[in-house]
């Protein structure tokens, strides 16, 4: 009995300790398909078989958090981390492109 109540409240607490990480995205965008075109009348190109969220963008729109989780048979892995993206540096580059284009 004291084994079950010790189990349950560890699984409590790693909920407690898990549940800021979960509720810290202000996007938590779900990606789960890919198209063949950027509108969503396209052709889906693939599904993607593992849980793909937007967790967080930086200031200069060059870093993305992103949130992975997967499961092969009875395991489940996930990792959080930084995903270097240059866009911010590729929608600059376009505008300087099209202001020299324009005069």
């Amino acid at each position: 009995m004291e084994k079950a109540i010790c189990v349950a409240l560890l699984i409590f607490s790693l909920f407690l300790l898990c549940a800021p990480a979960w509720s810290e995205s202000a996007y938590d965008l779900k990606v789960k398909k890919l198209y063949a075109e950027p509108t969503a009348t396209s052709n889906v190109v693939y599904e993607i078989p593992l849980e793909v969220k937007l967790l967080d963008i930086s200031e200069d729109y060059d870093w993305y958090k992103v949130f992975l989780k997967f499961n092969i048979g009875p395991m489940s892995f996930n990792y959080t981390g930084w995903a270097n993206i240059p866009i911010g540096n590729i929608i600059a580059e376009k505008e300087k492109a099209k202001l020299a284009t324009s005069k």
